[in-house]
């Protein structure tokens, strides 16, 4: 595995290069902001849990195929402590088609670690928002949770 060449001084940081690489379509930045764990996680909507870095990395070169993924951030919620954050996000995807323009709400969780190369990712999980979603900041707590 390839030693990173960027040092992210925060979760934040790299959260940002994760999203400037996926806007480039960029799988060497992609695979870069990852941890050196072997058991780092990835899965796509509608996707198979991908473990390891040579599953994860074949994952993303199979979505960069369709190009660039163009995900704005909106309503992050973040949880963390001095080794660790967990990032909650509704990404909002654009998806070009040749007769329109959408937005596709995405629930996203990255997670995040510190170590000697600075602030890397652990794990990417990423699926379709229920179709009567709306996006709202606050609201009431659910009365089922799993």
């Amino acid at each position: 595995m390839p030693q990173s060449k960027n040092l992210h001084a925060s979760p934040e940081d790299a959260e940002q290069a994760f999203y400037e690489a996926l806007e480039n379509a960029n799988l060497e930045a992609v695979m870069e902001l990852w941890s050196d764990d072997d058991e780092i996680v990835c899965i796509h909507p509608g996707g198979p849990r991908l473990v390891g870095h040579a599953a994860v990395r074949a994952g993303w070169k199979a979505l960069f195929t369709n190009g660039p993924v163009l995900a704005r951030r909106a309503h992050l919620h973040v949880i963390g402590g001095p080794m660790f954050a967990v990032h909650s996000i509704v990404e909002q995807v654009i998806v070009a088609q040749a007769e329109a323009t959408t937005v596709v709400n995405v629930f996203a969780t990255n997670v995040y670690v510190k170590g000697p190369q600075g602030w890397r990712l652990i794990l990417h999980h990423a699926c379709l928002t229920p179709p009567d979603h709306t996006l709202s900041v606050g609201g009431p707590v659910p009365q089922l949770l799993h």
